[in-house]
């Protein structure tokens, strides 16, 4: 009896921290309780259930005696990486289909969430590509284009060095909105460009909660309404606080007469 709540003990670790690593790095609540109830009764746990909220999740299973094993674990940080997320997919089909033991799906997991981000140059890199591409999508010309990669390099370090503080989410986008109003007119002041605004809403493109908006409204559509609405209630406020950055900015400016 003992070994069989030890066995069960582990499966539930292991789908825990599989649909943590999943949640935290940007997956559906839809994917995160498949990938648990696919590795419970991967391992034999046929009469499992698992459920998922963007702040926790929850996995219960009944053993052949009828006592009910349940876990939660809190979520208490978001991103995203979509390389983990699809990394522990692939794990737990495996799992499903009884090529994985217990033993190796715990190395993996651990593997898998030790794996580092993308190196800070590399994601500076695409950010300043980013914001010049979308320079040319909101009318911008060369000039916007090349101070494009550089406003969106600068504030993709700027949000990395927020994050490290650890200010909060709605806190760093708030200073992620002033710093990109600040980075379109101060090269509007210099003359170096005509329209500020096509730098600033380039450089915002990049903090705009796009895939935490099209989970919300996936997982409302699925029926999900729970982290339907907190999520995008998150994305609302992700992009309240945008907003408010380059309105507060903007409003300085003009006070001081630089507007």
């Amino acid at each position: 009896m003992e070994a069989a709540s030890h066995k069960i003990g582990e499966i539930m670790d292991i789908a825990c921290r599989a649909g943590k690593i999943t949640l935290e790095n940007g997956g559906e609540i839809y994917r995160v309780e498949e990938t648990m109830l696919y590795i419970c009764r991967g391992f034999g746990m046929k009469d499992s259930e698992c459920y998922a909220t963007p702040t926790s999740i929850i996995v219960s299973i009944s053993d052949t005696m009828g006592e009910v094993h349940t876990r939660m674990i809190r979520i208490s940080s978001r991103g995203i990486n979509l390389r983990k997320v699809e990394a522990v997919n692939v794990l737990s089909r495996e799992i499903m289909s009884s090529s994985v033991s217990i033993t190796e799906a715990k190395t993996r997991l651990t593997k898998i969430n030790n794996t580092p981000a993308y190196p800070l140059w590399l994601t500076t890199l695409a950010a300043g590509t980013a914001t010049s591409a979308f320079t040319i999508i909101f009318g911008g010309g060369l000039v916007h284009f090349l101070f494009g990669l550089i406003v969106g390099a600068v504030l993709n370090l700027a949000i990395a060095l927020l994050n490290r503080i650890e200010l909060g989410y709605f806190t760093t986008n708030l200073f992620g909105g002033a710093i990109a109003a600040f980075g379109g007119w101060l090269l509007y002041f210099s003359g170096s460009i005509t329209n500020w605004w096509i730098i600033t809403f380039a450089a915002l493109m990049q903090l705009v909660p796009g895939l935490l908006f099209t989970n919300a409204l996936r997982d409302m559509v699925a029926g999900d309404f729970v982290s339907g609405i907190s999520r995008g209630g998150e994305a609302f406020s992700i992009a309240a606080a945008l907003a408010g950055g380059v309105a507060i900015t903007l409003m300085i400016l003009t006070r001081l007469g630089l507007g």
